[in-house]
């Protein structure tokens, strides 16, 4: 009997989707003109306009989890008109939370916040987005939704190649002069705040020439017909469901006086060196992959990697890059190779197994290391732990403890890179799904200072958070754990592997599914 009824739902289901189709409905959303730009109140100082007018950017290089949310939480707090954002993942998590409190604020002041957030994200914040969107100065859009919310998988079955592009961009931008942007989405894991997994990553916050094309590439984004208005998704909120959520985090915050004492002392930090301390200038660039690459039509310029060589150019003297997920495939491997061949210094940082908390892209990302590293291009692969000599600010304030030591404990997660005196810092991997599939951001800055400041800390740290691979006598592969001591640890496969995971990876590694990881 419960056979017949299943087999009567799947049937009845499939009838729906057959009736109704299967793609969007109608965007009912209205276009919105561009923002004006408030720089005034950011930046002061007497050669701040002398710089603007050079066309010049000021940038902070945010590598610290604690000063990344607080500059953040400054952005929101300091904000005067305008707040854009737009962001992968926001988990309804304690940081997730309290982003939302924050900007909840900052509505209630009269300031004009706009979210965008990918519907990759899934439906965990949907009744409090849907709150959110009743504050006349609170609008959300999600983008590119999927069409049945609650059964995914039918969207998987039936619009696979059009949710399998997704908005992977990472930016806030306060009233259209101050940015940040990198590789953190909104989730405890990004900030140092996970009670047992943390990510590594790097962000950048800039103020400047940059900033515009940033205003133009959330714009082109906002009023796109893939961002579709929570209201309509989800429904209009009431007065009543918005008061208890309102009250909620004023309650929250209460609670959390020691949170919010650390977070002002880490804001006043970015303020001072935003007001008191010189920051450095340079020319930078903002670049974006256009909306239009989520539907499969970009091309040329509307391309990030096409502007990143444009501006960048093929490196002369050394490459350096750092990236969670790393796909070279073999166009990129022939082009990594032959920079070595040419005497370019090329060194690459990625995931180890372990760490990486995508498998199946380690398993195609394996089959390339044996022809790098005999190439001459030095390889490093991130460890799956990293031990920490301090407690963090979150175990400061929570009394918890982060596990210093454990597998899957810390798992890289930036993206960036660096060749011949420029700097890229953003959401981009270096892998097909980044170079075809999904949109990204970032910011290339033409700065040796910054290019000298990163060098310099790969040197130092490389050893303490990372394997160096190389190949041995017999051209094998071996890991070396380089110890406090001065000492070696060889490993001669993956280490932390079992037998069956390598054996895994290596059958995973002939699906035909590169394309896509």
């Amino acid at each position: 009997m419960h056979f017949r009824l299943s087999i009567q739902a799947a049937l009845f289901l499939f009838l729906v989707i057959i009736l109704t189709g299967c793609s969007l409905p109608m965007n009912d959303a209205k276009k919105q003109a561009p923002i004006s730009i408030h720089a005034k109140h950011w930046l002061n100082g007497s050669n701040v306009d002398e710089q603007m007018a050079q066309g010049l950017t000021a940038y902070l290089a945010l590598d610290d989890a604690f000063i990344s949310i607080a500059s953040r939480l400054y952005l929101i707090n300091q904000a005067q008109h305008n707040l854009d954002l737009q962001y992968y993942i926001w988990e309804n998590d304690s940081i997730g939370q309290l982003m939302l409190a924050e900007l909840l604020k900052a509505a209630d002041r009269g300031v004009k916040v706009r979210l965008l957030i990918d519907d990759q994200n899934g439906t965990q914040l949907d009744a409090t987005l849907k709150q959110l969107a009743y504050h006349p100065n609170f609008e959300i859009k999600l983008f590119n939704p999927y069409k049945f919310r609650t059964f995914r998988v039918m969207d998987y079955l039936f619009r696979f190649s059009k949710i399998n592009h997704r908005m992977h961009n990472k930016l806030i931008i306060a009233d259209g002069a101050i940015a940040v942007t990198g590789g953190r989405n909104i989730s405890r894991e990004y900030f140092d705040a996970s009670d047992n997994f943390q990510f590594t990553d790097m962000d950048i916050l800039f103020y400047g020439t940059a900033v515009e094309h940033a205003n133009t590439v959330f714009h082109d984004f906002w009023n796109d017909d893939l961002s579709y208005s929570s209201t309509q998704l989800l429904g209009n909120g009431n007065q009543a469901k918005f008061n208890k959520l309102q009250q909620y985090y004023k309650l929250t915050a209460l609670q959390k006086d020691q949170l919010k004492k650390r977070l002002k002392l880490a804001e006043k930090q970015v303020n001072d060196h935003l007001k008191a301390r010189p920051v450095h200038w340079a020319k930078a660039h903002f670049v974006a992959d256009s909306p239009a690459k989520i539907r499969g039509n970009a091309v040329n310029q509307q391309l990030i990697y096409h502007q990143m060589l444009n501006i960048m150019g093929e490196p002369q003297q050394q490459l350096e890059l750092v990236s969670a997920y790393f796909v070279p495939t073999q166009k990129g491997t022939d082009y990594l190779t032959q920079l070595s061949n040419n005497q370019v210094k090329v060194r690459v940082l990625t995931n180890s197994f372990v760490a990486n908390d995508v498998a199946l892209v380690h398993a195609f990302y394996k089959e390339y290391r044996h022809d790098l590293l005999k190439s001459g291009v030095k390889l490093y692969e991130f460890k799956p732990y990293i031990e920490r000599n301090k407690r963090t600010w979150y175990e400061v304030v929570t009394g918890n403890v982060i596990p210093a030591k454990g597998k899957n404990s810390s798992s890289l997660h930036a993206k960036f890179f660096d060749l011949d005196g420029k700097v890229f810092i953003g959401s981009f991997n270096f892998d097909p799904r980044s170079v075809h599939l999904n949109t990204e951001v970032g910011l290339v800055i033409e700065s040796e200072v910054l290019q000298q400041r990163i060098s310099t800390s790969l040197d130092q740290y490389l050893p303490q958070v990372a394997y160096e691979l190389k190949l041995n006598k017999q051209g094998e592969i071996i890991w070396l754990d380089h110890q406090k001591d001065g000492s070696i640890i060889e490993f001669k496969h993956d280490p932390e592997t079992t037998k069956f995971q390598r054996f895994s990876m290596k059958v995973v590694s002939y699906l035909p599914i590169e394309w896509m990881m």
